[in-house]
């Protein structure tokens, strides 16, 4: 048997005898727990029968009828108890029987002696009946009693016989399992102990340079294998005709190869394969030892986490060969524009880290960063392309912002992530307000979740109007998040909060299943159903299954597919133009109007756009602000209305405040607008109320 399987058996016999002893523990308290309920519910029984007893007693004395009812409850409280309690054991069923037919006849006794109290007959016969029935329900209660004594008595002595046969054999199993494990430990020890001394002995005989030694050993185990190894080089060593000298070389070219090999595993150990730097442990390895010379010399360092800000955008459209060459090439970049002294290492993806050291200047690790932001101005050629890329960097400063290599990289990963959300291609400098706002946004971010869970967020709606007869023709929903303690959260930052940890889906379909059981019975003042705007994230566009989500809470909401429209971005287009007209076409299938917001601030190109299935174009209210004072807005609106109406869709202009405003895009052909001058977003009953039940208030302010 292999002394693997030695030991495995041995593992399962220790494991054997725990779980033996857990259920043993365990069988045991539950007889202990079967033990007490039953002495409790017996305990009740001959309570209730002492109260029946000083009810009795009471009657005696007073010859009221209060204490015979009195009794009758406990009686029948009595017969409750007794038909619960179930007993497997023979003996102790036939004392719950006897209880129970005793009780039973107690039970016509009070009817009787409640008949005797209350019956209208001469009073010797009165008096002989009860004193009859008195003595026959002492005589019944009596033998309760001694019933339940004995039914106790008897399930104590049975329950400890059973605890005591199952202790004679969780010792037996113990005992057994216990004997058994030591006997296996002891024969693995006794083999190990005389397997081992055999091959100790046929070591020492080959290295005094007896090589017929053979080693006996028949079983077909590790220890085995080792020894059958161990007689073919000894055998190998008698044939060979080697002398000492040549010997002697080979053994010290053998060691030399070794020595190699060790040297090619140590820098394996300690260097990125990929690129040739350092690794994140040996880098890890490197800042301690700088953060304790720093310490010593009392002196400063800085430590840069690098990462790449167009790497994966590379990565997932060309594949991985283009990213390891961009990759390496950045290196290398890296490793030319910083000092000897510098340490450079690639700590896993696209990231970098570097250990400035020493640093007489704070500024001079700012001029460095640039130094590595311009060193990749120029373009990595991979296959005929050249390919840009912008690096975004954070710099932590030893000791003011940490004195523990992981703290620094921390708070220099944290500086790099405000240099990438500020645009990238750029450099930050870590502060402590940094953690103060990462706490800060991890706290809303958990308060969101709840409020997801929950679903305490709330949806606003924006009355849209039709510019020329000034009727409401639809409503834009508008997620709204009412914080228990921080009050209104503006939209920008809980939307952005939801796409950045993946609950903006979760968020969309509680918005729009939402908006949708608001809106389906809304009418306009024709009795038209209103259109209800949505707006949709990219995030949630790129999610295959959308067209299924959407249609799943049109079904369990009864609203219209036509009456919705959802409102996507330009900036979602621009990102990939072939793929926004594919997954915007299925949803147009589905009957769902389509509405591009922000029309104007992106670069949409007018090839794409004739082929987007959109219904509606929306103005920019950055363009709507100026169209009365600034030339070049209401050019740019002219331009977008007459666009549209070209191309067939609806043009409505968002962000309107002012009747002069409505009065040029009405003169320019826009069709519809929304913004304070009708209403600002408000509740559906605050919508109810203005709109939908009181046209006349914005007829009268148009």
């Amino acid at each position: 048997m292999k002394i693997r399987t030695r030991l495995i058996i041995l593992t399962s016999l220790c494991i054997l005898l725990s779980v033996s002893i857990f259920v043993g523990l365990y069988w045991l308290e539950n007889q202990h727990a079967q033990l007490f309920k039953r002495i409790e519910d017996i305990g009740r029984i001959e309570v209730q029968t002492s109260l029946l007893r000083s009810q009795f007693h009471m009657h005696e004395r007073y010859n009221d009828s209060d204490s015979i009812a009195k009794a009758t409850k406990v009686q029948q409280s009595l017969h409750l108890q007794l038909n619960k309690m179930k007993f497997e054991e023979g003996q102790l069923q036939t004392y719950r029987n006897s209880l129970l037919r005793l009780n039973n006849s107690l039970s016509s006794l009070l009817t009787k002696l409640q008949e005797v109290h209350g019956a209208d007959y001469p009073g010797h016969l009165v008096l002989e009946s009860h004193h009859h029935l008195m003595d026959r329900l002492d005589n019944t209660i009596l033998s309760m009693s001694e019933d339940s004594f004995k039914l106790a008595t008897l399930a104590q002595k049975i329950t400890k016989a059973k605890t005591h046969e199952s202790m004679l054999f969780i010792d037996a199993l113990l005992l057994s399992l216990t004997l058994m494990i030591s006997l296996a430990a002891l024969q693995t020890l006794n083999l190990f102990r005389s397997r081992l001394n055999t091959l100790e002995t046929g070591i020492t005989k080959v290295a005094s340079g007896d090589t017929d030694y053979q080693i006996q050993v028949s079983d077909n185990d590790e220890i085995g294998l080792i020894a059958g190894h161990f007689n073919q080089m000894t055998q190998s060593l008698k044939e060979s005709t080697i002398s000492i000298d040549e010997l002697q070389h080979e053994v010290e070219k053998r060691t030399c190869e070794l020595e190699q090999q060790k040297e090619a595993f140590k820098e394996l150990a300690e260097q990125d394969s990929l690129t040739g730097l350092a690794n994140r442990t040996t880098f890890l390895g490197n800042l301690s030892s700088t953060i304790a010379r720093c310490k010593r010399e009392q002196s400063s360092a800085a430590v840069f986490f690098i990462d790449l800000d167009k790497f994966k955008q590379i990565n997932d459209s060309l594949g991985h060969n283009a990213g390891d060459k961009v990759l390496i090439e950045t290196a290398n970049r890296f490793g030319k524009s910083l000092r000897l002294n510098d340490l450079i290492a690639r700590i896993g993806g696209d990231e970098f880290s570097v250990i400035i050291e020493p640093l007489h200047n704070v500024h001079d690790a700012g001029e460095l960063a640039r130094k590595l932001i311009k060193c990749l101005n120029k373009p990595v050629k991979y296959e005929g392309r050249e390919l840009y890329l912008n690096t975004s960097i954070g710099i932590a400063v030893y000791p003011d912002d940490g004195e523990e290599p992981l703290e620094l990289m921390r708070n220099a990963d944290a500086a790099m992530y405000k240099a990438k959300k500020a645009g990238g291609s750029d450099f930050h400098y870590y502060s402590k307000e940094m953690n103060q706002n990462a706490l800060m946004w991890m706290q809303l971010e958990a308060d969101l979740r709840l409020a997801l869970k929950h679903k305490h967020l709330e949806v606003y709606y924006q009355p849209q109007f039709d510019i020329h007869s000034n009727s409401l023709i639809g409503i834009e929903a508008l997620a709204r998040w009412n914080h228990p303690e921080k009050g209104m959260i503006p939209p920008d930052q809980f939307i952005a909060l939801a796409e950045d940890k993946g609950l903006i889906h979760e968020l969309g379909s509680q918005v729009l299943e939402q908006a949708c059981n608001d809106a389906k019975d809304w009418r306009s003042s024709d009795g038209i159903p209103l259109t209800l705007a949505v707006n949709i994230s990219p995030k949630q566009l790129n999610e295959a299954n959308l067209p299924r989500v959407i249609k799943a809470i049109l079904d369990k909401t009864g609203f219209d597919a036509n009456q919705l429209e959802l409102e996507v971005t330009e900036s979602y287009i621009l990102q990939d133009p072939e793929d926004a007209i594919f997954k915007l076409q299925q949803l147009r299938d589905m009957n769902i109007q389509l509405a591009l917001d922000d029309f104007g601030t992106g670069y949409s190109s007018l090839s794409y756009l004739k082929r987007l299935p959109l219904t509606k174009l929306k103005i920019d209210k950055s363009f709507v602000d100026g169209i009365v004072n600034l030339s070049e807005d209401r050019a740019i609106s002219t331009t977008i209305i007459a666009l549209g109406t070209s191309l067939n869709l609806v043009v409505i202009a968002e962000g309107t405040e002012e009747k002069a405003q409505i009065d040029i895009l009405r003169k320019e052909g826009c069709h519809q607008a929304q913004g304070y001058f009708y209403g600002k977003p408000q509740s559906a009953s605050e919508l109810a109320a203005n709109f939908l039940n009181n046209e006349e208030k914005i007829t009268e302010k148009v």
